[in-house]
């Protein structure tokens, strides 16, 4: 069981760095095209620059996942309470 774990953690990382690899090809070549402004393609890379700093503090590929997962689930809901907060604000 346990190779099973390592084999799909490692098809993991392999499907997120294609699919990290395409966003940015296709988000740039939109950039260049002008259908999308810079700060929206930045946007997109908060998850991976939480998973690099995740990673040099634990060292461990698999925890740093998790890490970044949580971390993005709490900034997730974060985002919602305050946008629901200032929509709340505004009504009054």
């Amino acid at each position: 069981m346990e190779v099973f774990s390592q084999f799909a953690l490692i098809f993991m990382l392999c499907m997120l760095g294609l699919s990290i690899l395409g966003i940015t090809i296709f988000g740039l070549k939109n950039v260049i095209t002008q259908k999308h402004k810079i700060q929206q393609i930045v946007f997109f890379f908060i998850p991976l620059l939480v998973f690099i700093v995740a990673y040099l503090i634990t060292g461990n590929v698999g925890i740093s996942a998790i890490y970044t997962l949580l971390i993005m689930l709490a900034l997730k809901f974060l985002g919602i309470l305050i946008s629901g907060s200032r929509s709340l604000i505004s009504n009054f």
